[in-house]
């Protein structure tokens, strides 16, 4: 065999190869991006079946399911995409094989919403809604035009600072308080603040 057909031998295995592992991790990638995934532990139970009944987990009129990554993850790029699941796949694999799990305050994490969820998500997914000039919800335009303003000036604002229960329903809170009552939270954060301040 001479060189020249050598080397394109090579180039198609090696392509193939590639194109095998590419595709292979993009199923990965794929897999354990969804409430079947992230369900799994225990401990997002809550969060699933709190999704499940509002507008994003297909309770809608044509049965649209947003993932868990389509919210939880960036979407500006692949790179912070791939990275950000890199990273917060490790976490949580930490958490759950590593501390008390118990222990976290899911509803105060409630409160830092925008660490967790991306607007480059939700504006993947709704395109075109910043543009609008008409909507059954004239106020809806008001207040999207007031995000553009904010946005434009570098002023903080995100998709869940006005849309507070999007993509959980509003039961998230009392099925969070179900295994996780806020007063027992409340009741140790202050015995932790009166300790500190002793």
């Amino acid at each position: 065999m001479n060189r020249m057909k050598f080397g394109l031998l090579l180039a198609c295995v090696v392509g193939l190869v590639s194109m095998g592992i590419s595709l292979i991790g993009a199923e990965v990638v794929k897999a354990t991006g969804g409430e079947q995934f992230c369900g799994a532990c225990h401990e997002m139970q809550p969060m699933v079946e709190a999704y499940r009944h509002d507008i994003h987990g297909g309770n809608n009129r044509v049965g649209f399911k947003a993932e868990c990554a389509d919210c939880h993850l960036p979407h500006d790029n692949t790179f912070n995409y791939l990275l950000k699941k890199a990273t917060s796949g490790l976490n949580d694999v930490y958490k759950v094989t590593l501390t008390d799990t118990s222990q976290i305050d899911w509803l105060g994490k409630r409160e830092r919403r925008e660490e967790f969820v991306y607007d480059s998500g939700c504006l993947s997914c709704h395109q075109g809604l910043l543009e609008k000039t008409v909507a059954s919800n004239p106020k809806s335009l008001e207040m999207h035009g007031h995000y553009q303003k904010m946005q434009q000036n570098g002023e903080t604002l995100q998709c869940v600072s006005c849309h507070l229960t999007i993509g959980h329903n509003g039961e998230l809170r009392s099925r969070l308080n179900e295994t996780q009552p806020e007063y027992k939270f409340q009741h140790d954060r202050l015995m932790q603040e009166a300790a500190r301040a002793k």
